[in-house]
């Protein structure tokens, strides 16, 4: 169970460090360069 919730925290839930974007989604995005 614990290992659920963690997956789900890391790999689903929005953090707001990354502007409120999920860790997996930031991983695979391209990086753009202003």
């Amino acid at each position: 169970m614990i290992e659920q919730w963690k997956r789900k925290y890391n790999q689903v839930h929005p953090h707001s460090s990354l502007s409120y974007w999920s860790p997996v989604l930031e991983a695979i995005m391209p990086v753009t360069l202003t």
